[in-house]
C-alpha cells in the first residue's frame, strides 16, 4: 500500500510539472483575461511543493489507510489540473484560429483571396507612416477593368467572377512581395507600392497591362481585357490615405476617358473633376426643376424642297452660366445615371410642341436624340407610350435618333427595346453614322428609315477629298439597302449643291436654318420659302410624312 501511495504522489508531481508548460503558454498571450492564469501557475507551483512535503511525510511515516486516501485525492487533483490546463489551451487555440479566419474573411476578398479595401487602406496607412518617417516616396495605384460590365452582362456573373479571378492571378504574379495588391470592389483593384518612385510606378503599371494583354478564354471565346490605371504619389499628391485614394481615382477616370493605360494625377484634373461633380448636382436639380428648353432645327427634303420635320435640341438655362449647350452636359447625364429622367423631360417638351403645331394646322414630325442608356432600359418603350398618350400624338410623328455606337453595344438588349419601339409605330434614325463600328449586314437588318451622316464628314468635304469620297460612297451604300440619307452640318450653298448632285435625300444645317426656339420657329414657318405641310392637306401631309420616314 505504501508503494502505491508513493507512486501516485510522484506521478501527481510529474503531472503538475507538465501542467506548467501549457499554463506558461497561456500566460504569454497578450490579453487582459489571460493575466489570471499567472495566479494559477503560482498555485500549481505551490501544489508541487505541497506534494513534495507530503511525499516526504509518507516516506517517514508507517503505512495507513488515511495516507492511501490522501495520495489518491492528490493524484486525482493532479490529473484534473493538467486536463483543465491542456483543454483550456486547446480551446484558446481553437478560438484564436476561428478569430484569425474571421479576420481573414473580414480583410480579404472571398472571390480572389486578395486583400479587400479595408486591409488595403490599413496597409496604405502603415506605408504612409513609414514613408513619412524614412522620407521615401510611396505610390498608390487604382485600377479598373475596361468594359467589364459588358462581359459580365453577356456571359453571366459566373464567367465574370472567373475572369476577375484570372485577372487577379495574373496581376499578383507581376507585383513584388512588399507590395499590397487588393480588390477594391467590383472590377476595381488597388496596389500599394512602398518605397517606389513615379518612374517605377509607371513601369509596374505597364507590366500589369502587359500581363493582361494575352486573351482570356471564356466559354470558348477569346476575350481581351484592357485596364485603366490611376497613379497618385506620396508626398507629391497627398500624405494621407483618403487623399491618395481620391486622387488616384481621379487619375484613373482620366485614363479611362482618354482611353490610355495609365494617368498620373495632376491638380487640373482635380479641379475639373470637382467642377464636374458640382455640375452634375446642378444638372440633377435642373431636370427636377424643369430648367431645360428645346430649340428646333428644320430638316429639308431636297427632292420636294419641303420641311419634313425638325430635330429637337435641348438647352440648359443655367442660373450663372447662361444657356449651356448639350455637348457640355449630355455626357454628365449619362455618367450620373440621369438619362431616364432627362430623356423623358425632352420627349415631354417635344411632344407638347408637336401638339401645338398640330393645333395650329402644321404637320411637323419631331426628332429626339436617345442615349445608349435609354436603349438598355426595358421600361423605356412604356415611358414613350405614356407620353404619346398624354399629348395625343400619333407614333409616326415622333422619330427617335440613335447613335451608331449605341446599336453595337449589348445588341440583344438593344434589339428588344428597338423591336418594342418599332411595334408602337415609331420611326427610327441612325445618327452620327461613320463614327461607330456597325456592319453593313447589321444596318440592313436594323429597322431604321433613315441614316444620318455625321457632320464631321459633311462640314469640310469640299476641302477634304477623303471625306467627299466617304460621303459619296455612304450615300450610295445607304440607298442600296433601301434607306434615306440625312446630311447634317450643311453650312454653305456649295455643300448643299454638292449633296444635291450626290443624291442626298434630306439636309440639315446652319445654311438652311439655325436651331430656333418655338416662338422664333413659328415666325420662320410663316416666312420660309420651303414647302411646309399643313394638316388640312392630306395629299401633302402624306408626302411629307413619307419624306420624313
Amino acid at each position: 500500500m505504501k508503494i502505491v501511495s508513493i507512486t501516485m504522489v510522484l506521478v501527481g508531481i510529474v503531472l503538475l510539472a507538465l501542467a506548467l508548460h501549457p499554463t506558461r503558454k497561456i500566460c504569454r498571450r497578450k490579453h487582459q483575461l489571460y493575466a489570471a492564469w499567472k495566479f494559477l501557475a503560482a498555485l500549481i507551483c505551490f501544489f508541487i511543493i505541497g506534494y513534495i512535503l507530503f511525499l516526504n511525510m509518507v516516506l517517514k511515516a508507517p503505512a495507513s489507510t488515511l495516507e492511501m486516501i490522501v495520495s489518491t485525492i492528490l493524484f486525482s487533483g493532479a490529473i484534473f489540473v493538467i486536463m483543465v490546463v491542456r483543454l483550456s489551451l486547446s480551446s484558446i487555440r481553437l478560438s484564436e484560429h476561428f478569430a484569425a479566419l474571421e479576420r481573414h474573411r473580414a480583410l480579404h476578398d472571398e472571390l480572389t483571396e486578395l486583400p479587400n479595401r479595408i486591409l488595403a487602406e490599413e496597409q496604405l496607412d502603415h506605408g504612409l507612416q513609414i514613408s513619412r518617417r524614412q522620407r521615401k516616396p510611396l505610390a498608390f495605384l487604382l485600377m479598373d477593368l475596361v468594359r467589364f460590365k459588358e462581359i459580365n452582362d453577356s456571359f453571366g456573373h459566373f464567367y465574370g467572377d472567373y475572369l476577375l479571378q484570372e485577372v487577379a492571378h495574373r496581376m499578383h504574379k507581376v507585383v513584388r512581395e512588399s507590395d499590397t495588391l487588393a480588390r477594391f470592389g467590383g472590377d476595381e483593384f488597388a496596389l500599394v507600392l512602398p518605397n517606389t518612385s513615379l518612374e517605377q510606378a509607371v513601369m509596374i503599371s505597364m507590366k500589369i497591362a502587359d500581363s493582361l494583354d494575352e486573351p482570356f478564354m471564356v466559354e470558348g471565346h477569346s476575350l481581351k481585357v484592357a485596364i485603366s490605371i490611376g497613379i497618385a504619389m506620396c508626398p507629391d499628391h497627398g500624405t494621407d490615405s483618403e487623399t491618395l485614394v481620391q486622387r488616384a481615382d481621379i487619375a484613373m477616370y482620366e485614363a479611362k476617358r482618354n482611353d490610355v493605360i495609365y494617368a498620373v494625377f495632376n491638380l487640373e484634373q482635380h479641379r475639373s473633376t470637382f467642377n464636374r461633380l458640382v455640375l452634375i448636382g446642378e444638372l440633377r436639380d435642373a431636370i427636377v426643376n424643369n430648367d431645360m428648353f428645346l430649340c428646333y432645327q428644320p430638316k429639308i427634303s431636297i427632292r420636294d424642297k419641303a420641311l419634313i420635320g425638325v430635330e429637337a435640341l435641348v438647352r440648359w438655362q443655367h442660373v450663372e452660366r447662361g444657356v449651356v449647350g448639350p455637348d457640355d452636359f449630355i455626357s454628365l447625364a449619362e455618367q450620373a445615371g440621369l438619362c431616364k429622367g432627362f430623356t423623358n423631360l425632352v420627349l415631354d417638351k417635344a411632344l407638347e410642341q408637336c401638339t401645338r403645331w398640330q393645333q395650329a394646322g402644321y404637320h411637323i414630325p419631331v426628332s429626339v436624340n436617345l442615349s445608349i442608356k435609354n436603349l438598355h432600359d426595358l421600361d423605356f418603350p412604356d415611358d414613350v407610350r405614356i407620353l404619346l398618350h398624354k399629348w395625343q400624338v400619333k407614333p409616326e410623328m415622333l422619330l427617335l435618333e440613335i447613335t451608331e455606337r449605341s446599336i453595337v453595344v449589348d445588341q440583344e438588349r438593344v434589339t428588344k427595346v428597338i423591336a418594342e419601339l418599332k411595334k408602337m409605330g415609331l420611326q427610327l434614325s441612325i445618327d452620327d453614322f461613320g463614327t461607330g463600328y456597325s456592319s453593313i449586314s447589321y444596318l440592313k437588318k436594323f429597322p431604321a428609315r433613315e441614316i444620318k451622316i455625321d457632320k464631321s464628314f459633311i462640314s469640310n468635304m469640299l476641302q477634304n477629298e477623303d471625306n467627299a469620297v466617304i460621303v459619296k460612297s455612304t450615300i450610295e451604300m445607304v440607298h442600296n439597302i433601301g434607306r434615306k440619307v440625312v446630311a447634317e452640318g450643311v453650312e454653305d450653298e456649295e455643300t448643299l449643291q454638292f449633296l444635291t448632285d450626290l443624291g442626298c435625300d434630306i439636309i440639315q444645317g446652319f445654311h438652311l436654318c439655325r436651331p430656333l426656339g418655338d416662338v422664333d420657329l413659328d415666325k420662320w414657318l410663316d416666312s420660309t420659302t420651303w414647302v411646309v405641310a399643313k394638316q388640312q392637306q392630306p395629299a401633302q401631309t402624306g408626302s411629307s410624312a413619307g419624306g420624313k420616314a
